[in-house]
């Protein structure tokens, strides 16, 4: 499959986000790349509060835990909270190896735990890593893409 992998980067690290795309570089993956600098940022991306034309769908989060205004737990807890975004596929990207950490994301449901490697070669593992995944697992469908499939009639019984 030659499908661009759409990753949606919660990072306010400047420095971290530039390694990530240099690690996506040391790769052969199509990646299409978007980044909010917070949880507030990304749940307005998300809502469509920001228009962000580069977030495509299908999409997987990775998240950062500690940010300004709305960290990467509160962000979690938020989305899994919201009806129309619940199902998005997010993993922790972060440099907290902290159990409680790893227990609270789990507890939110993230899809995995990943602590973020020191070099361009782990960088590029774990963007091949999510690549598989990409490759392999279905892709949820949007909730509004669902109601256009779903037939209605208008006969009454």
């Amino acid at each position: 499959m030659d499908q661009v992998m759409n990753i949606f980067l919660v990072e306010d690290n400047d420095l971290d986000v530039e390694l990530f795309r240099r690690g996506i570089e040391k790769t052969d993956a199509r990646v299409s790349l978007t980044r909010a600098r917070d949880g507030l940022e990304a749940l307005e991306v998300l809502t469509g509060d920001v228009d962000v034309p580069t977030l495509r769908h299908p999409y997987v989060i990775l998240l950062d835990i500690n940010m300004p205004r709305m960290n990467g737990h509160e962000f979690l807890a938020t989305i899994r909270a919201n009806e129309d975004l619940k199902n998005t596929r997010v993993f922790i990207f972060t440099t907290s190896d902290s159990v409680a950490d790893i227990n609270r994301a789990y507890d939110h449901n993230a899809n995995g735990y990943i602590v973020k490697p020191t070099g361009l070669a782990g960088l590029g593992q774990v963007v091949k890593m999510l690549r598989e995944f990409w490759e392999v697992c279905e892709h949820p469908v949007r909730r509004e893409s669902i109601a256009r499939l779903i037939p209605t009639t208008d006969a009454v019984a």
